[in-house]
Parts: C-alpha cells; structure tokens; sequence
C-alpha cells in the first residue's frame, strides 16, 4: 500500500473535490481519479461518495482518512529526526514573478553553504496558486500579492485555507518600462498608457471571480493592446524590446533596473493600491533559514523604498 496515496486521499477529503485536490497536489485530474480508484481496489471499499457538489467521505472512508493522516503524520516525525533532513539547508517558498523577491531568493542562496546539505524549493506563479500549494504543503512559505480592492475574496480564501498571514508591503504599482525608450521621462500619465502596449501575466487569479471576470477588472486604458505572458523572462525580453510596452509592478531598485536596462515611473492609476503578504500553514514554526529570508526581503524592501524618495 502506497503511502502516497494516503496523501493523495487526505488532499481530496480536505478540499471536497478531485478537482482541486489535483490542482493542488501539481498533478493531473484522471491520475488522481486513478490514484484513489486504485486505493479503493485495494482496501475493499469506497472511500469516497461521488456528488453533484463534489465528494465526501463513506462512513468507512471517514475511518480510513483518520489513520492515514495518523500514519502521514508519523512519517513526518520519523523524518524529522533524520540527520539528512536536519541537517539540510531548507527554504521552500512560492511567490509572484516580482524583481525584487527573486533578488532576495538570489541573495538567500548565496549566504547558504553549498559545501553542505541544501534543498531549495522555489516557484514563481500566481497568488491563488501560491496559497494553494502552500496550503497543501509543497512549499513552507508564500508571498501572496494583491490589489487592496480585491483584499477581502484573498483574506476569506487565506482562511479558507486554514493559513496565517503576516503583512509585509503595501506600495503603489509601479509602471515598469524601457529605460532606453523612456529615458528622462520622470511620470507617465493615465492617460498616456493609452497609448502604450500592456504586458501582463495572462493566468492571473483572483479567488471567487471567474476568469473573465479578472480579465475585465484587468481591462488596461489601451483595450485594443493586450500581451499576455506567463514568466518573468519573457516579460523583461519584451519589456526591452517593445517600444511602447509596460508593466504595472512592485517597486523595482536601481541595482535591478540597471541590470536589466529598465525604467519605472509613477502613475496615478485608479485601484491600483497593492499588498505583498506572507503566508504559511498555522502552527508552522519559522525555520533560521525562513526567518534569514524574511529579513533579506525586508532589507531589499527598504532599499528599493529609500531609491523612490
């Protein structure tokens, strides 16, 4: 019998729903579907009743999920107290594609000793995906970012989850563009982003509204201009290489945007309030490391905001 199965079951019984247990555990719907099927098979009865509303426990099943997530957590001890484990240098954190975490995993890895034990476990996507894969465990730490009027559907998933969540940054977006293309131009107007190409992250996320309601609420001045992309990369490339293009961002340092060749203007643009949070499954305890990570981050933070004066 596969203990990972076990996981796989726990996950399903958490959420309600194969649906989103799979999204969750990174892994395909069928496979899952499979996985529990096969679990099912081998144990001789149904753990769980399939409905119109998604799947609940059999009064076996309920059984069951009570000493898996027994014998889950005994692993989990069992391998706390191996010297590989304790011994690894850890840090597993999701977070947005954003200049300024990515220059704090950057500076993290680089104080660690890589003549020893090291397991880093790091992943740039959207905030839903973030919480999600935080709350199911596949990384200790998520930096979730959010426009402030969105901040209530993104506290009611977070608890919903089952998460606690530490403020960290509230800043005004940033429009980001190329330096060379921009050069001398100190604020760009509303108004003149009308003019210019959006770039924007095309699975962006919003809890509780659907996808063509986040892509209405994303609407830029410039209607008929739209590039979506789905990694930092290829953003920066096109941000260099667009003429006109833009991206609305957290604060950016100069240390960044010189090493990218890159621009960034204020503008006063409606909603566009922001906030980074860092999230993580209650009672977890910060680690040296995770608590090492939180003070780079707050040190680029205050770096960037002192270059915005």
């Amino acid at each position: 019998m596969n203990t990972l199965h076990f996981k796989y079951a726990v996950e399903v019984e958490r959420t309600g729903s194969i649906t989103q247990a799979a999204e969750n555990l990174f892994m395909g719907q069928p496979n899952l579907s499979k996985a529990i099927m096969e679990l099912e098979e081998t144990l001789g009865f149904q753990i769980f009743e399939r409905t119109s509303k998604g799947v609940i426990p059999t009064d076996k099943g309920a059984v069951f999920l009570v000493y898996a997530k027994n014998i889950l957590a005994s692993i989990e001890k069992m391998e706390a107290l191996s010297d590989k484990n304790s011994a690894a240098q850890a840090l597993g954190v999701a977070f947005p594609r954003s200049l300024y975490i990515a220059s704090a995993v950057k500076k993290m890895a680089a104080e660690l000793d890589f003549n020893g034990k090291i397991r880093l476990n790091i992943r740039e996507t959207n905030s839903v995906q973030i919480i999600n894969s935080v709350a199911a465990g596949t990384f200790n730490l998520g930096i979730v970012r959010y426009r402030l009027l969105h901040e209530k559907y993104f506290m009611d998933y977070i608890r919903d989850k089952d998460l606690d969540v530490i403020p960290f940054w509230e800043f005004d977006s940033m429009v980001l563009t190329s330096e060379r293309h921009y050069r001398g131009v100190e604020k760009i107007s509303y108004q003149e982003l009308g003019g210019m190409t959006p770039i924007t992250f095309g699975d962006e996320s919003i809890p509780y509204l659907s996808f063509g309601e986040v892509r209405r609420e994303a609407k830029s001045p410039a209607a008929d201009k739209a590039v979506f992309v789905y990694d930092r990369g290829t953003a920066i490339e096109l941000l260099q290489t667009l003429p006109d293009a833009y991206m609305l961002t957290a604060p950016v340092g100069k240390k960044e945007l010189e090493k990218h060749s890159l621009a960034q203007k204020k503008c006063e643009i409606p909603n566009e309030r922001t906030k980074d949070v860092i999230v993580f499954q209650k009672g977890y305890k910060l680690t040296e490391i995770d608590r090492r990570f939180v003070d780079i981050l707050s040190e680029i933070k205050n770096e960037t905001e002192f270059d915005l004066r």
